[in-house]
């Protein structure tokens, strides 16, 4: 694992972090538009779909071969407007509806993931939710699906490498690594224990 990779991409001069689904270059151009354009997050949430449609023609341009979708974009920071954290999302998969605010969502819409958090005890919502404990626990139900790698075939893990908890405040944003995760290693979503 390359040390300077990170999940999270962390916007020092403003209380914002960029992160992404799809190609890992995709939010690095978000995050570097970001970096120079703005001088609030609520300046970048108004502006998110220029900035993501821009980002997606620099990883065409830099990438003529390769494909950039489907891929999300996900911007959090501290809304000076409405002294509150906040996160926003492009998708892919709805871009013509613009940036969309996530609210109470803890974990994505698979069938089979969200069995493993019924499961597990997960099911009161954002008001019973602990980022460190019950984060982790879905991280690790998320590592145990399976994909087909697309050129291999071979079966891969949804998750690889790190879990990393990042926590913004009015004041700043923090980030550390809760659990690392060799390659080789495979966790189990076992629907008999809780």
């Amino acid at each position: 694992m390359d040390a300077d990779w990170q999940k999270v991409r962390i916007l020092g001069h403003l209380p914002v972090v960029v992160s992404g689904r799809g190609p890992s270059e995709l939010p690095e151009y978000f995050a570097d538009r970001v970096r120079w354009r703005f001088a609030s997050f609520d300046d970048a949430v108004a502006d998110m779909a220029e900035t993501y449609t821009i980002a997606l023609a620099q990883f065409g341009a830099a990438n003529p071969r390769a494909r950039a979708r489907p891929n999300m974009i996900l911007m959090a920071g501290w809304s000076e407007e409405r002294g509150r954290p906040e996160c926003w999302v492009m998708d892919s998969g709805s871009e013509a509806a613009g940036p969309q605010q996530i609210m109470n969502i803890c974990a994505p819409a698979s069938p089979e993931l969200m069995g493993c958090l019924r499961d597990m005890g997960l099911t009161g919502g954002m008001a019973s939710f602990d980022p460190l404990g019950d984060g982790l626990r879905i991280m690790r139900a998320q590592r145990d699906l399976r994909f087909p790698h697309p050129v291999s075939g071979e079966m891969q893990p949804a998750v690889g490498g790190f879990c990393q908890h990042t926590v913004i405040t009015a004041q700043g944003i923090s980030t550390r690594i809760v659990e690392r995760w060799p390659e080789a290693q495979a966790f189990k979503c076992d629907r008999r224990s809780r």
